[in-house]
């Protein structure tokens, strides 16, 4: 007897037959490729993390090898790709940097943070002229920072800016302004009250303030307390009259090496005066020729004195001493005020009451002028009377218009919505959960950066896993801007051998001043590259330890010059502090023989990590028959931030030079909200600066122990 089953029943078994049919099928499949993947990437992020270890540890190319491993085994993961062209940007190799993040842009091309690395990677300063300039802003002013009638701005430390204003019922005041351009101080008192505040200058403990109304020079310590100021500030300097340290009316001031000079507009005459406030002497025309007239705005270097005569049109130029040299009136120079020196552009800016801002090379030859500007509702405003002008380290311009009561400030074109470029150079997890985050903010390009210094917690802003996390310290740093680290590198060779008994006038220079927190370490090479010495603190041992290199001179050690210059560097890395290779050598030096790393490897290493090579060369006569190794040296120096000396000519003052480099790196610290029972996990690190209207930004992570 056959069974016969409903049609309905046979559709409901076909379909569970199917049903399982693939079931077994994906079963199968994944069975059989899953293994595959996971394994792959499980390896892929092993060898990451083995990857990220070296990196925290600056060993750039060990990480370079081990993070193309990782890639080779998933070339697509994005985070090993990141962090391989970090090293060989930190590496010094920044061709090799660029091709990473190009490939990486292909694949993610919404990440904004990769484009904007490219672009600062690639983009080179402008050679031709000055960029186009537009209108930024008026200075704004708040209850209790006003300023009226401005007379004068100019730069303090720090990227600070300052107004000097003559204000209401003959009450100056001097209003300080931070880095981002916010009013931090006021000031109608110093060493006396500010009646008629004209300009200032600034030398290494102190600022000096003219007044124009009661014939003296206010001078204000830079380290005192504001609300102490009054009574431990030096005394002012001068009176009312025509005798030494007498003035009438002055005006404009400067300040080179050792002294300031001072424009006397009412004597007709300039007056150089040491830093301890005595006189020097005295600055005057020839007599057979015209007096000064009414001299107002005062510029000067080592070299030269310039100097703007209000009532003659005029511009004279004098030498160090006060010899004229020559003396310049263009026809557009008609009531001209302050004058300052833009070295960037190689050109002075002259403000002049009637021409508004003229632009002047060192021949008098007017390069442009800015008369005003335009609103942003399109209205165009003409300075009322322009009486001073002045670049700021980022290329900001700022006019005070004493007619219009007003400070105008100007930025360039290219950069009024470009962005800082942020960068994350290492995340320090070892005492998890305090973790410190090392940064550098710059603006400009990485050819030229200009670090941002003087950036607070309030201007950072981290994020772990995206989330914010609170309680950011970026002082950690402070603590460090005292201690001087320096590797001493020594050519071993024949030649250098020779200067023996030279050595210690020579070191002396270097290790006079050295400090309990400091640190010297000898690396010398010839045959072969060989650390000399621990980082040590004594002026002794370290004489000791060179003097034994030197007498050690052995054949040529061009071989090993690249090998020692890259490893002096990488000593570097992990030091805290202000850092800088002094390399001793007797002049031997060849472009073709820098292997295997080339000069502008290295010199790409050294800018990577702000590290200045400062060569000291002795100047063999047979090394000067080649002229380019003078020429290779001098580059490495000059194109790392260092600069090149003879050794019978170096610098006394080198040691104060060193540390007065800036220290650059922040370093966030903060605790982590990241719970440790996850140990070995990865946090995605996101971190923002701000700077006036422009951000920065980049992304990084790290491995919790």
């Amino acid at each position: 007897m056959q069974l016969l089953l409903p049609p309905k029943f046979v559709l409901h078994k076909r379909v569970w037959l199917t049903l399982l049919v693939l079931a077994l099928t994906a079963g199968l499949s994944w069975a059989v490729f899953y293994p595959v993947i996971g394994i792959r990437q499980n390896l892929a992020e092993a060898e990451f993390q083995k990857a990220w270890l070296l990196y925290q540890d600056r060993k750039y190319d060990a990480a370079i090898e081990k993070l193309s491993q990782v890639l080779l085994i998933n070339p697509e993961f994005h985070w090993a790709r990141r962090f391989l062209a970090q090293a060989y940007y930190y590496s010094g190799q920044t061709d090799a940097a660029l091709e990473e993040y190009a490939q990486l842009v292909r694949a993610l091309p919404h990440d904004l943070t990769l484009r904007q690395r490219i672009q600062w990677l690639e983009t080179h300063p402008e050679t031709e002229g000055e960029g186009r300039l537009d209108f930024l802003r008026i200075l704004p002013q708040a209850q209790g920072y006003r300023y009226n009638r401005p007379t004068f701005v100019g730069q303090l430390p720090s990227d600070q800016l300052a107004v000097l204003s003559l204000g209401n019922f003959e009450i100056g005041n001097m209003l300080a302004l931070s880095a981002q351009g916010e009013p931090i101080e006021n000031r109608h008192r110093v060493s006396g009250k500010l009646n008629y505040p004209m300009a200032f200058a600034v030398n290494q403990n102190e600022i000096w303030i003219t007044d124009y109304q009661s014939d003296t020079i206010h001078r204000l310590d830079r380290k005192t307390r504001r609300f102490l100021s009054y009574f431990l500030n030096p005394s002012a300097i001068g009176r009312t009259g025509s005798g030494e340290l007498e003035f009438r009316g002055p005006a404009g001031i400067c300040h080179r090496e050792g002294e300031f000079v001072v424009a006397d507009s009412g004597n007709n005459r300039l007056q150089r005066i040491a830093d301890d406030g005595r006189f020097i002497a005295f600055i005057r025309r020839p007599q057979e020729g015209e007096p000064l007239q009414t001299p107002f705005g005062v510029w000067c270097d080592e070299d030269s004195i310039w100097v703007t005569e209000t009532a003659a049109g005029r511009i004279s130029h004098f030498d160090r001493y006060g010899v004229l040299v020559e003396e310049f009136s263009p026809p557009e120079l008609t009531r001209p005020r302050h004058i300052s020196y833009d070295s960037a552009g190689e050109q002075f800016l002259v403000a002049d009451e009637v021409q508004g801002i003229l632009r002047l090379n060192r021949k008098g030859e007017l390069l442009g002028k800015i008369t005003g500007y335009t609103r942003p509702d399109g209205r165009p405003m003409r300075f009322a009377r322009a009486y001073a002008a002045v670049y700021d380290s980022f290329r900001n311009l700022y006019v005070a218009d004493y007619g219009a009561s007003e400070v105008v400030q100007f930025v360039p074109a290219a950069e009024k919505f470009a962005q800082l470029y942020l960068a994350i150079e290492k995340i320090n997890a070892a005492k998890f959960p305090i973790v410190g985050i090392y940064v550098t903010v710059s603006a400009g390009s990485a050819e030229e950066p200009q670090f941002l210094t003087t950036l607070s917690d309030s201007d950072f802003r981290v994020y772990e896993n995206d989330a914010p996390v609170g309680n950011l310290n970026t002082d950690y740093l402070q603590r460090f801007s005292d201690i001087l680290s320096c590797v001493l590198l020594v050519a071993r060779s024949e030649k250098m051998r020779e200067f023996e008994g030279q050595m210690q006038w020579v070191l002396d220079h270097l290790l006079t001043k050295i400090r309990e927190k400091d640190g010297y370490r000898v690396i010398s090479h010839g045959h072969d590259v060989r650390a000399e010495s621990d980082f040590i603190n004594s002026r002794l041992k370290l004489l000791a330890t060179v003097k034994n290199v030197v007498a050690r001179g052995e054949g040529t050690p061009l071989a090993t010059m690249s090998t020692a210059l890259y490893d002096a560097i990488s000593e570097l890395l992990p030091r805290l502090g202000k850092r800088a290779v002094i390399y001793l050598t007797a002049g031997e030096a060849d472009d073709d023989a820098l292997e295997p790393y080339d000069k502008a490897r290295l010199v790409a290493y050294a800018r990577a990590h702000q590290i200045p090579i400062y060569v000291v060369s002795f100047e063999h006569p047979q090394a000067l028959q080649n002229p380019e190794a003078k020429t290779a040296l001098e580059e490495l120096a000059t194109k790392t931030g260092g600069k090149y000396y003879r050794a019978l000519g170096i610098d006394p003052n080198l040691d104060t030079l060193l540390r007065g480099q800036k220290e650059v790196r922040y370093v966030l610290g903060y605790q982590s909200l990241v719970r440790r029972q996850v140990a070995g996990q990865y946090v995605d690190i996101r971190v923002s600066a701000r700077f006036r209207n422009r951000r920065g930004l980049d992304v990084s992570g790290y491995f919790i122990p």
